[in-house]
């Protein structure tokens, strides 16, 4: 179940006029909600499912982009490799596509099944997408490595169907409530979605507040636990504070650390308050910012440590010792385990490219690999399109702006990447083309000066973001592997991986502002 507001995260809500069940939706309302977008714009026919981009390669002679793609079919395997064509590519290859599973000694070796939330294994479970009915697990002991955004969901299902289950804690996550509850009809219809815009001002409200903007707007239209963790914008940017000096830094951080204790001082107060056995709710509170994991939200979850069946092992951040052939060791404890579900999170974002996320090879002009150019100091136009890489747009976050709302933040760059399409149509219709095969004969490309000048502006401002020094390790700081870094030159090209500074809605105005003034500053547009 996401934990974002249905209200503003499934997108086109106005167009498609449908009004979300609950206050959060399910997996399977976003996926039918999907569907009733793709058949409304007639793009069911359109999409390639169950197909995997292996590469990307730019033609400059036929200023195209050739593509290899191996089609999967059932059980994994491929047919042979694809080659299409297109003069634009957009890669639209989300945050934290790829599963992360730890490199525990001897997880090989379990015989059990074992597997990750993302390829979630029905005939081990029981159930269906549609009936999470887990009949298999009812004589099954259970281990669940990992207390993040997925597990939180995770237990309290398990916990209705196991004969035990074991939860394997490095970390506790900082579990706040979500309230949810179901739409009511008129409310929605009288309040919520009752002018045109009204999907895109309650996004911007949400922003406001997330953001910490100063002063905020006097109604929070979405009033949750999201909106109501202004220190969220350590990690998210803020337009309302602009500290220059080390002196108005630190007292940023300081600011920023007082919001957040007493935010985090109520998520403590919580668990006390549900779990009734105090050394385990003692386990459970998180003793540190409340930015330096993803905020949870759920209202079953701390209450399911209650069951008589549910054990907490906390290993004191250290981590499983390993896994046996039949179970999980933690400090020389061997606990007996039939089915292994590793909530063990996603690769970090931050890490790579937008195709090396989920591991396409693009290569630009001259051979350029977006890759190598990635590492070596990331530079963008508004963290959406490269030099060297025409006709390529991708819907930022790294160098764009930031949010816990990745539908608006995607929603905005749709709107960037019409215009620049449009504008490069309109420029150039009245140049006659001898290449038949496509519609649009132009390329667009960012200039090595702008998308360098932007690179700038975003490590002007990565101060802001400070604070977020010395947290747990999780994929904000690539499972800590940013703290360790002390070199000058790769700290310099870690700011350069930052986002907007001072929050979405800030973003949006460049974005806007850009678009209005007409001179589409900084991308050149050539006809082929």
């Amino acid at each position: 179940m996401c934990d974002v507001e249905s209200y503003i995260y499934m997108p086109l809500l106005e167009e498609t006029g449908y009004m979300p069940k609950n206050k959060y939706s399910t997996g399977k309302e976003i996926r039918m909600h999907l569907e009733r977008i793709a058949a409304k714009y007639g793009l069911t026919d359109r999409v390639w499912f169950r197909t995997r981009m292996d590469e990307c390669i730019w033609d400059d002679d036929k200023k195209e982009w050739v593509m290899k793609l191996a089609e999967l079919v059932h059980g994994g395997k491929e047919h042979e490799a694809v080659t299409v064509t297109s003069r634009f590519v957009i890669l639209t290859t989300g945050l934290m596509l790829v599963p992360q599973v730890p490199r525990i000694k001897g997880i090989e070796k379990f015989t059990g099944d074992c597997f990750h939330p993302a390829r979630w294994d029905y005939n081990a479970t029981g159930g269906t997408p549609d009936d999470p009915s887990m009949t298999r697990l009812r004589a099954k002991k259970v281990g669940l490595i990992g207390t993040g955004a997925s597990a939180i969901q995770i237990l309290p299902e398990l916990a209705k169907w196991a004969k035990e289950v074991y939860v394997f804690q490095r970390t506790p996550s900082a579990v706040a409530a979500r309230y949810n509850r179901q739409t009511d009809e008129d409310l929605f219809k009288n309040e919520i979605a009752n002018k045109s815009g009204w999907w895109e001002a309650r996004c911007l409200n949400y922003c406001a507040h997330v953001n910490n903007h100063n002063p905020k707007p006097a109604l929070d239209l979405v009033n949750d636990s999201w909106t109501n963790m202004p220190s969220y914008s350590a990690i998210s940017g803020s337009p309302g504070y602009d500290p220059k000096t080390l002196q108005e830094i630190q007292k940023y951080y300081a600011y920023l650390e007082e919001l957040d204790l007493k935010r985090q001082s109520k998520v403590r107060g919580r668990i006390d308050d549900l779990v009734k056995d105090p050394e385990v709710a003692a386990k459970l509170k998180p003793w540190y910012s409340g930015w330096c994991k993803r905020p949870c939200f759920h209202d079953e979850y701390l209450d399911a440590f209650n069951n008589p069946s549910v054990h907490l092992v906390d290993t004191d951040g250290r981590g499983v010792q390993e896994i046996t052939e039949n179970g999980v060791v933690v400090e020389g404890e061997h606990f007996d385990i039939d089915v292994l579900v590793l909530s063990t999170g996603y690769k970090s974002p931050f890490l790579y490219s937008p195709p090396g996320r989920v591991g396409i090879k693009v290569l630009g002009r001259n051979g350029t690999d977006l890759d190598a150019k990635w590492s070596s100091g990331v530079t963008t136009l508004h963290g959406m399109m490269s030099h060297d890489f025409p006709n390529m747009f991708w819907p930022g976050f790294i160098q764009g702006g930031g949010n816990p709302n990745y539908t608006f933040i995607a929603e905005q760059a749709a709107k960037q990447f019409a215009y620049i399409v449009a504008t490069g149509a309109k420029e150039t219709r009245s140049k006659a083309s001898s290449d038949k095969r496509y519609e649009y004969n132009f390329t667009i490309e960012a200039t090595e000066d702008a998308e360098e000048k932007w690179a700038q502006k975003i490590v002007s401002q990565a101060h802001m973001f400070g604070a977020s020094a010395g947290c747990t390790p999780s994929y904000i700081n690539a499972e800590g592997e940013f703290e360790n870094v002390r070199d000058p030159e790769k700290l310099a090209r870690m700011a350069r991986t930052s986002i907007w500074g001072k929050g979405q809605e800030d973003y949006n105005n460049i974005l806007r502002a850009w678009r209005e003034n007409g001179r589409h500053e900084g991308v050149e547009i050539k006809s082929v």
